[in-house]
């Protein structure tokens, strides 16, 4: 099989090189995004698969379209080289947890399907985080989100909804998909990206929302074993690097997301 692994990464550089290193072989491609505020691109080699740094850099910003923007800009430098197998996007600190032949082999058994980690269907969490308007979301994280927090409660006062008719699926942005579905996703960049540019997230929503619309072109499968992440209520947690051989134990395909820090 042909493999596309489409890397966004901004940090844990460390983390990053090993993971290029061990999907380092033959039939791999790999293209990495390093965001636009990393100043001082790290040195990451391959001996058996073609390495690509994306030229197009992202400022990406938490909880804002520039996420799905990131995303897109990967499917597309692929799609250049393709055609793959998959196309599966992970993060600077993914680590499989299997061995490539394991990996192929578990990717051979869902091909011509999008591989998804689907989440339990939650109204209340799309209503708010795709039906709602979300300015002056940039910096959320950094904790200067007044004026964010003002204009939701003016769209809640009034009841301000937009794409009310429209059902949207949400998974982990991490996902795998095939040639078809990238190809159909960068067709449709600037819709897609007009359509969830006042999201919350919407990088958890927007493809397999748009793809569920086609099921007779797009089968999207669950599968819970796609990724092991440890959370924090929504937030994921850090995991040590010695922790590694013990999640390979857990049957999972993906570990996230790893740290030499501690």
């Amino acid at each position: 099989m042909r493999h596309a692994f489409l890397i966004i990464a901004h940090n844990e550089f460390g983390v990053l090189r090993r993971l290029v290193s061990m999907l380092d072989s033959e039939g791999n491609d790999i293209y990495v995004h390093y965001d636009l505020k990393v100043r001082t691109l790290p040195v990451v080699t391959t001996k058996a698969s073609r390495l690509f740094i994306v030229p197009k850099r992202i400022d990406v910003r938490w909880g804002t379209v520039s996420q799905i923007a990131a995303e897109l800009t990967l499917f597309e430098a692929a799609l250049k080289n393709g055609e793959y197998d998959f196309y599966h996007l992970v993060s600077g600190t993914h680590l499989p947890l299997k061995s490539m032949e394991e990996i192929d082999s578990f990717y051979q058994s869902h091909k011509r399907r999008e591989v998804m980690r689907v989440w339990e269907e939650d109204p209340g969490d799309a209503d708010f985080k795709i039906r709602r308007y979300h300015l002056f979301n940039g910096n959320i994280k950094s904790g200067h989100n007044l004026a964010w927090r003002i204009i939701l409660k003016i769209q809640k006062l009034f009841g301000i909804r937009h794409l009310k008719k429209e059902t949207f699926v949400k998974t982990d942005n991490w996902k795998s998909i095939t040639q078809k579905a990238a190809e159909y996703l960068v067709e449709n960049k600037a819709e897609i990206l007009r359509k969830y540019r006042r999201s919350l997230c919407g990088d958890e929503y927007y493809a397999a929302s748009e793809l569920a619309k086609y099921p007779g072109l797009f089968r999207i499968e669950n599968c819970p074993e796609l990724l092991y992440v440890e959370f924090d209520h929504e937030s994921p947690l850090e995991i040590s690097l010695d922790r590694y051989e013990e999640l390979r134990k857990t049957g999972y395909i993906w570990g996230r997301k790893f740290t030499e820090r501690i």
